[in-house]
């Protein structure tokens, strides 16, 4: 039994997300990629309106302007809300990319990539994570596999208090909540 989706914007998200949610709260959750933001939207409405079964997505603002992230989760909410029969949902935005989880601790991030940062590469670290972190790892494996190699239970219990990820832990208990009364 399915008791709830969470939709991101691609594979990659969803390798993310598996790594770092308790395994106990994501055994009966079905991940699904929404390829592209447009696609995030789109499923996460159909799901509402036909499955009858909670929904969380996970996007990326792609800004760190607190008026369109505030206009962008405005909107996806309105969709989400309009396809809802009064089944939950929830909208969470990746400020301003959903890698910024692995700059949740910086003497963290300082350790696994074996160096210091000084005050400007923090700056661009928090507003482009993507980036940064490709630069400081390196394009030939994918970023997140780097990390979650070199990292242990206790150190992803630090990614884990990332806001992004209690706004999902929260979401996933509370669903799972209800299922059980």
């Amino acid at each position: 039994m399915t008791l709830a989706y969470i939709i991101t914007e691609g594979k990659t998200d969803i390798e993310i997300l598996k790594k770092l949610l308790p395994p106990h709260l994501i055994q009966d959750i079905k991940f699904v990629a929404g390829e592209g933001q447009y696609g995030v939207r789109s499923l996460a409405t159909s799901l509402l309106a036909t499955r009858s079964t909670p929904v969380a997505i996970v996007l990326d603002a792609e800004t760190e302007n607190e008026n369109q992230i505030y206009e962008k989760s405005d909107l996806v909410n309105y969709l989400l809300h309009r396809a809802s029969p009064g089944i939950p949902y929830k909208v969470i935005l990746a400020v301003p990319e959903i890698e910024v989880i692995f700059l949740e601790d910086k003497s963290l991030i300082e350790k696994i990539a074996k160096r210091t940062f000084n005050d400007l590469e923090w700056k661009f670290a928090k507003s482009q994570p993507k980036k940064f972190l490709v630069e400081v790892f390196g394009k030939d494996t994918p970023v997140f596999e780097k990390i979650f190699s070199n990292i242990s239970d206790d150190e992803i219990k630090i990614l884990q208090q990332h806001p992004l990820i209690q706004d999902l832990i929260r979401f996933l208990s509370s669903v799972a909540l209800t299922s059980t009364v």
